[in-house]
């Protein structure tokens, strides 16, 4: 059902606007329910100010620093992530 009244209440920031006020005010975001946020508060809570920081992107070894694992648990948690990727890939080119 769709909502016409001009007394609706405003619609949440986009992750643009957030991802801004964050980075302007220095704060890490208190939006748990966004989809972009994560708990590590270096990044401001946000996987979009982290991609940010690091365009290039990051090492397995600094990934495992990060989350308190060793870079070959992160190899095995990549490999397993590439691995569904490519079969929801198939699945989703295959015809019947």
């Amino acid at each position: 059902m769709f909502k016409f009244s001009i007394y609706d209440e405003p619609p949440e920031p986009t992750e643009e606007e957030c991802v801004k006020k964050c980075k302007e005010y220095g704060i890490s975001c208190p939006n748990t329910g966004c989809e972009m946020w994560m708990n590590h508060e270096e990044d401001l809570n946000c996987c979009m100010v982290a991609v940010d920081k690091y365009p290039g992107g990051m090492t397995l070894q600094e990934v495992g620093d990060r989350l308190g694992i060793t870079c070959v648990r992160i190899h095995q948690i990549e490999k397993k992530a590439v691995q569904k990727m490519k079969k929801r890939l198939r699945k989703a080119v295959s015809v019947k």
